[in-house]
């Protein structure tokens, strides 16, 4: 009998933001049975909890969504945090925790009745190949070309890759319907599959993000894209840039009705993008047991 929770993760309110599973004592979970976990789960992702494996972490996240294992994923880091430090009860928390990508520093702190989270992203953006023509990017949305702006889309990955096609106005953005059949054919062999549509308003990003090859018919809030989109925003407003962080909120989640706000820091030094921090709230949700082997 493995205990587990779910926490609404990127959000201060119930049903909203993105939910997420804790299965906080994974050591005692047979590996194999992680994937079928997280398939029974259905969220978005599911967090397996481990003891670190040496010094330099106290814990080791293994982050699954119901199709795969993700080496970094931002939801499944706030989240965990928080649940971790509510276990404690603890009102200022500390730690390292290792992903498949890299360790990842993350502080938790009470405010109010809730945890909020923040951890430094341990990878920075890469830069993928040309994404296919715009044109056809749009007909992926269900849009008109009409819709993108001039910039061409453009892929980045911290741990997880994302196709970013920035959009012409909030509007459009509200249209958007994945052609599934016609990404299927022309995005499933891409380097980054997983699309993210969203439009720029001053510092806040309104965005969705669409990702059915891991499962996700649609995500209403991904902190993996958040950190990633920092790759793309750098690059387009870097002569614009006057201080050493930039704040960013992303809002997501709107058209699901499960609004989310994530909020994203660039750190800026000499010219070149040298960090990125991802923060959250949480909301405990549930809390309960698996009995993968009752009869």
């Amino acid at each position: 009998m493995y205990s587990f929770e779910t926490l609404d993760v990127f959000t201060t309110v119930p049903f909203g933001g993105n939910p997420l599973a804790v299965f906080p004592e994974a050591e005692r979970i047979p590996e194999n049975l992680y994937q079928r976990i997280a398939r029974e789960m259905n969220l978005s992702e599911t967090v397996f909890v481990l003891p670190g494996d040496d010094a330099s972490h106290q814990y080791r996240f293994r982050i699954f969504t119901p199709a795969r294992e993700l080496d970094f994923a931002g939801h499944p880091v706030v989240g965990t945090a928080c649940a971790l430090a509510a276990r404690q009860d603890a009102k200022d928390f500390s730690f390292q925790a290792r992903l498949n990508v890299g360790i990842a520093s993350i502080d938790v702190h009470k405010e109010g009745s809730l945890w909020k989270a923040s951890f430094q992203v341990p990878s920075m953006p890469q830069a993928g190949p040309p994404p296919p023509e715009k044109e056809l990017l749009a007909q992926c949305l269900s849009l008109e070309l009409a819709d993108l702006i001039s910039q061409d889309p453009e892929a980045y990955s911290c741990g997880a890759p994302f196709l970013f096609v920035e959009l012409a106005s909030k509007e459009a953005l509200s249209r958007c319907r994945l052609d599934l059949p016609l990404c299927e054919e022309h995005l499933i062999n891409y380097w980054a599959p997983e699309i993210m549509p969203f439009f720029v308003e001053g510092t806040n990003i309104h965005s969705r993000m669409f990702a059915p090859r891991l499962g996700i018919s649609e995500d209403p809030a991904t902190g993996g894209a958040a950190a990633a989109l920092a790759g793309y925003l750098f690059r387009k407003f870097k002569s614009e840039i006057s201080e050493s962080r930039w704040n960013w909120q992303i809002h997501q989640g709107y058209d699901m009705g499960r609004p989310s706000l994530i909020e994203m820091q660039m750190q800026i030094e000499k010219e070149t993008l040298k960090g990125i921090r991802i923060t959250g709230s949480s909301v405990p949700m549930l809390s309960g047991h698996l009995r993968p082997n009752k009869r």
